[in-house]
């Protein structure tokens, strides 16, 4: 006679990207292993299959999940850790005034993804020539965390990852179909005001992210005073809800 089988709960939640209903599960300790090993690793690669793995093993509906936009892969995996071991986490912090350990209670259901109205994936260049991006994607955005570039070069190395395709009055030019070479010159063509409309892009990209107050009340025993530092800080990306 084989053994029993344990009842595993089924959930659903809303994709930020395009507000599609995904059901899902929480990940079991076949996952948590998975992660373990891939993160002990510290094999970027690794990750990111492991990552991919969790996430086919415990997603029911078909999603693309190559090229889903990154943060739409944070929440879920926000999701699966909440429902897999509690939707409470405590973050760890130390005061910078008087050095005492700052313990913060988040509730993972309070996490959302913002969005900026003025955010837009469609720029007009000018009046014949336009540009349409794609949100990075996990591995996309591997290979622009994991670079040695200075600032710039990163933002170049984004866009030029991010294009889907440019277009003017006449047709529209893929991505795909050009050299990372020409997709450079082309950007690098662009005048000032042309770099800032598309470097808004990034700039109001939907994110993973979660505002935290920080107040010290520790009192020494020997003084009245109480510390009282205050801090707001803002946790952005799946890092930041597991430190």
């Amino acid at each position: 006679m084989g053994l029993p089988k344990i009842a595993i709960p089924e959930y659903s939640l809303t994709l930020p990207s395009n507000g599609k209903e995904v059901r899902y599960r929480p990940f079991l300790v076949k996952e948590e292993k998975l992660l373990l090993i891939a993160m002990e690793s510290k094999d970027d690669q690794q990750i990111i299959t492991a990552t991919k793995n969790v996430l086919r093993n415990c997603v029911f509906d078909d999603i693309d999940i190559d090229n889903m936009p990154t943060f739409d892969m944070e929440y879920i995996f926000l999701w699966l850790r909440g429902r897999a071991k509690g939707e409470v986490v405590e973050l760890k912090y130390t005061c910078p005034d008087c050095t005492n350990p700052l313990n913060v209670d988040i509730n993972l259901e309070d996490v959302k993804v913002q969005t900026f109205e003025e955010h837009t994936n469609k720029i007009q260049l000018n009046d014949d020539i336009g540009i349409v991006l794609k949100y990075p994607n996990i591995a996309m955005q591997t290979k622009i965390d994991n670079s040695d570039d200075n600032e710039i070069e990163t933002l170049f190395k984004s866009i030029i990852l991010c294009i889907d395709y440019i277009f003017d009055s006449e047709a529209m030019y893929s991505a795909k179909d050009h050299t990372d070479k020409e997709l450079q010159e082309f950007i690098e063509s662009f005048t000032d005001a042309q770099f800032q409309k598309v470097k808004s892009f990034f700039d109001t990209m939907p994110k993973l992210q979660h505002k935290v107050n920080l107040h010290c009340n520790f009192k020494e025993k020997k003084k009245k005073t109480v510390c009282g530092y205050k801090e707001e800080i803002v946790l952005e990306g799946l890092q930041s809800f597991f430190v």
